[in-house]
């Protein structure tokens, strides 16, 4: 949720049940204008709230001179200071993240251990034996920031053209943009994930006859797995609104003004992974 456009955003939102009170709006933006000074960021964003037992965790990310490369995430517990998220390299972490299945408490620093899936030993193409399962001690603010990576990866969205590709590989919101129009904004090929791009440049120009290499380099929602059950797309004519709900990650909904430079996307939910999603069609 971009903090240019916070408060307006929220009450798109409110359409699909996603709500912030009036005092979380008022300290988190505060607090946010307050982050984004003392970090001299050139944007600044809500990312959304993941809900623990004790206490919730909000996280928000800026940008310098990159909105993709250049991002730091913070997470608070009570949306007044924030803490700087840790960056998480480690597969065994990642792994152990997605396996865990006990809800987050709230305290950072509690640890817990996760058992990760055996290895199987290969030779010559069969099976020669499988190893025993890795038990990894995992932190929950590791934790915190693994998921919130994922679910960026995985289903954080933005319309086509809101970001452009500079000549030096820099990527920066698109002062031009002024929003999808009717006849784009129920086609799925016309979001992108709002993250490094993973399909080749070649690819992503080759499914669009008005292809354009400042703003197609992003991949989009349509080629998510499972095609065409990842995401559910919802238009309010009235509001002239699109809403894109994640059927991966209950909780992370965008949204999109038509005509409008007005977009932005938010995730309130538990962190849990909906990996019934193929026996729900």
């Amino acid at each position: 949720m971009n903090l240019e456009y916070f408060s307006e955003g929220l009450d798109y939102l409110m359409y699909c049940g996603m709500k912030l009170s009036p005092e979380q709006r008022i300290l988190i933006e505060n607090s946010l204008i307050a982050l984004q000074n003392d970090n001299r960021f050139s944007g600044m964003y809500l990312w959304g709230r993941i809900t623990a037992t004790k206490n919730d965790y909000y996280i928000a990310f800026g940008f310098t001179n990159d909105c993709l490369k250049d991002r730091k995430y913070f997470y608070s517990l009570d949306q007044f200071q924030w803490q700087l998220l840790p960056f998480v390299q480690s597969p065994n972490i990642f792994q152990a993240t997605i396996l865990a299945r006990e809800p987050f408490i709230g305290d950072p620093s509690i640890q817990t251990y996760v058992k990760l899936d055996p290895t199987f030993n290969i030779v010559g193409n069969q099976v020669a034996g499988i190893g025993c399962p890795e038990v990894v001690k995992l932190k929950e603010e590791e934790r915190l920031a693994a998921i919130v990576f994922i679910i960026t990866e995985e289903c954080a969205i933005c319309p086509r053209g809101a970001f452009y590709k500079m000549t030096d590989g820099r990527v920066i919101p698109n002062q031009m943009f002024r929003g999808l129009n009717n006849l784009q904004i129920d086609n799925q090929s016309y979001y992108q994930l709002f993250r490094l791009p993973r399909n080749d440049l070649k690819v992503n120009l080759a499914k669009r006859s008005d292809y354009n290499y400042a703003i197609d380099f992003l991949d989009t929602i349509d080629c998510v797995i499972p095609l065409g059950q990842a995401f559910a797309l919802n238009l309010q004519k009235n509001e002239r609104l699109v809403v894109i709900k994640s059927c991966l990650w209950m909780g992370m909904t965008f949204f999109h003004k038509i005509d409008s430079h007005k977009h932005g996307f938010l995730y309130l939910g538990d962190g849990k992974k909906n990996f019934d999603l193929l026996f729900m069609y």
